[in-house]
């Protein structure tokens, strides 16, 4: 008498992967680090620049610097021109007092550059802060009034920004296979 025997068996293969793809994509962007940066040659108030068609609204913000090395990148791009930075006055929080905040909330200025005396907050007025930068690549920074247009080299301003540059696609793949005999 035979006996006819039968079984099945599987297993699950699950495999994946991680593509990066770079967003600085686009005439006039440069890349530095994780970001992604874009200058605007275009005269504008700090609100302006941060807000209107430029900054927010093409998901990025205007520019936090937080290393020397990252403006000296950036000062390499901008010789001889002036151009707001994403530093501002923000209030504390239950006082009366303010400090520095750039736009990315970062809560800690890890790098700072001001120009001889500044800032000053002059006539009470100066909660922004322009980068400046001479003709050598030399740079600093000016507390300046934010309804007021970059002073210096005004026809040249730029509003520059920083966009994170990565993408993760993240893909699984989960294959079953059965097998009978």
């Amino acid at each position: 008498m035979s006996h006819l025997k039968a079984f099945c068996f599987g297993f699950l293969f699950v495999s994946g992967f991680t593509v990066l793809l770079l967003r600085c994509s686009g005439p006039d962007w440069f890349e530095f680090g994780e970001f992604c940066y874009k200058p605007f040659e275009e005269k504008k108030t700090w609100h302006s620049a941060r807000t209107a068609y430029d900054c927010l609204a093409r998901g990025a913000d205007l520019v936090s610097i937080h290393s020397p090395e990252e403006e000296i990148f950036l000062s390499s791009y901008s010789k001889g021109k002036s151009k707001w930075i994403g530093l501002s006055v923000n209030p504390v929080e239950g006082g009366s007092s303010a400090r520095w905040c750039f736009t990315d909330h970062e809560n800690r200025l890890y790098h700072t550059n001001w120009g001889h005396g500044e800032p000053n907050n002059h006539n009470g007025r100066e909660n922004c802060v322009e980068m400046v930068t001479t003709e050598n690549g030399t740079s600093w920074w000016n507390d300046l009034n934010c309804d007021q247009i970059a002073k210096q080299h005004a026809e040249n301003n730029l509003c520059m920004w920083g966009q994170n540059k990565f993408i993760y696609w993240r893909c699984l793949f989960i294959n079953v296979f059965f097998f009978s005999s």
